[in-house]
């Protein structure tokens, strides 16, 4: 049955983005703070990653948004949730769906060694670890409650594993 809001002449417009969500042995997660025209603006920082391009494989564009964005290399295999966002949400006029990609836990030195790329500075103004006591205070509260949601799938052992035509990704 058909939602009866829902116009099925035009399909809406959508982003579709792919991040990822990275953890510390303290499980405070990899956030990123994007430039804005208001930088004195306290929340805005988000997970990393960004916008697929068309026909690109759902880790593979997590991947490359994580290294540009962070600097790090991960093989991404694993999926923690697909959360979709209204397009009230964000400021934007296009819906949106976001796949959160498991990250995995970095050890200290990995944690330590992060930083924000200087290919990444022309968007980004920073990258942290963000203790989960925190994410009220610096993420949107959509953004807030889709990292507390992928924090808890990762916490439960509820990873999904990704698959191309059939075959697991990364595998």
């Amino acid at each position: 049955m058909a939602h009866a809001d829902v116009d099925h002449a035009d399909p809406p417009r959508r982003r579709i983005r792919a991040v990822v969500l990275v953890r510390n042995r303290y499980g405070d997660i990899l956030m990123v703070k994007p430039r804005r025209r208001h930088t004195d603006q306290k929340q805005g920082w988000r997970l990393p990653g960004g916008g697929m391009h068309v026909g690109e494989p759902i880790a593979v564009a997590a991947a490359r948004e994580l290294l540009r964005e962070t600097g790090l290399r991960r093989r991404l295999s694993y999926l923690l949730m697909v959360d979709q966002v209204p397009a009230s949400e964000g400021g934007t006029s296009a819906e949106g769906i976001n796949f959160v990609l498991d990250g995995g836990t970095l050890d200290d030195a990995e944690a330590a060694a992060v930083t924000l790329p200087g290919t990444a500075r022309g968007e980004l103004s920073a990258v942290e670890w963000v203790p989960t006591g925190q994410l009220d205070e610096l993420a949107f509260p959509y953004q807030a409650a889709q990292i507390r949601a992928a924090a808890r799938a990762f916490e439960y052992g509820m990873r999904q594993p990704m698959f191309l035509l059939g075959e697991l990704v990364g595998g």
